[in-house]
């Protein structure tokens, strides 16, 4: 199938797994860097808001011999595992002094998203844009989030440099920063994927020698990481979701306390949206040394809709301010 036949068909076979009453459309969403995807939803008399599924990537696993009716099984308990979000109120996202003390802020590309900055609030900073989203926590929503456009801001009648001032108190707050040391977090990383393998997935150890094994396979491991570690220590700095965590970047006081805590300039590698990594500088460091690993991993290892910037920042001690 070519992959408009095989949205179409995933739709219209939705629409008779669910029964009469109820239809399914396709939509197009702009995503972060211009990314475009098609989001299959239930349109129910009911409700006024649906749970959407993204299929391009079912695209993909179905033409790498994946069957088609798989794929359809699993959207259609995809959809019923979250029909319950249906629940949701929402008058709620309509009444700005209900939600105010949920918006905060993420930062993305300028340049990368220039159709979509035309329809959303935006601050800039550097090469990037400052824009905000709505945490929807709720029963059903879990940790949903709703990108803010124009159209809400003019709603409620407010003006951007109230969103940020907004959301500038409540980021640092809802989403708290996470600074780690790169080998910690790796140490984190390995040990919760070798407990996956050795518990065979279920979470939890069968016994204390089961968990004795884990721990020494990461111990050897990290030794063998630590032995390769260059000179330059690296700190990974997110948020408590590891989602959007970059914006940390933004918090008041983060990278000037973990600048005089090293005693050093720190070079910012914006390693994706929801992340950077800091470096503290020592004599012989480039910037351009940094931008070329910025952009190595970019080619290398993230998907588009992760990539945040193309280059390194470095924030100056001394003025207390990042630059490019």
């Amino acid at each position: 199938m070519t992959y408009e036949e095989f949205i179409n068909y995933i739709r219209e076979n939705m629409e008779e797994m669910l029964g009469q009453g109820v239809k399914t459309k396709i939509t197009k969403v702009l995503k972060n860097n211009n990314v475009e995807m098609d989001a299959l939803s239930v349109v129910n008399s009911e409700s006024h808001i649906s749970p959407v599924i993204y299929l391009n990537t079912y695209y993909e696993e179905y033409k790498e011999g994946r069957g088609i009716e798989e794929i359809s099984e699993e959207i259609f308990s995809l959809y019923e595992d979250h029909k319950m979000d249906l629940q949701f109120d929402a008058d709620f996202f309509s009444d700005f002094d209900r939600i105010k003390n949920r918006i905060v802020y993420k930062l993305i590309n300028t340049a990368n998203n220039k159709k979509l900055l035309k329809d959303i609030p935006n601050i800039p900073f550097l090469d990037l844009s400052i824009v905000f989203y709505c945490m929807l926590d709720s029963q059903y929503l879990g940790s949903a989030t709703a990108l803010i456009h124009n159209v809400h801001m003019n709603m409620w009648g407010v003006k951007k440099e109230e969103l940020y001032e907004i959301a500038k108190e409540n980021t640092p707050q809802i989403l708290k920063y996470e600074l780690k040391d790169m080998n910690d977090l790796i140490e984190e990383i390995l040990l919760s994927d070798i407990k996956n393998v050795v518990c065979e997935n279920d979470g939890e150890y069968a016994s204390k020698e089961q968990e004795d094994k884990a721990n020494n396979l990461k111990d050897n491991l990290m030794k063998n990481i630590r032995a390769q570690k260059d000179k330059i220590s690296m700190y990974v700095l997110t948020n408590i979701q590891r989602i959007n965590g970059a914006a940390s970047i933004l918090y008041e006081g983060v990278i000037k306390r973990f600048a005089d805590m090293v005693d050093k300039d720190i070079y910012i590698l914006p390693s994706s949206v929801h992340e950077v990594i800091l470096v503290p500088a020592l004599e012989g460091m480039s910037e351009k040394y940094f931008t070329e690993m910025v952009k190595e991993v970019n080619v290398e290892e993230l998907d588009q809709v992760d990539i945040l910037s193309d280059h390194s920042y470095f924030y100056n001690r001394k003025e207390d301010i990042i630059e490019m």
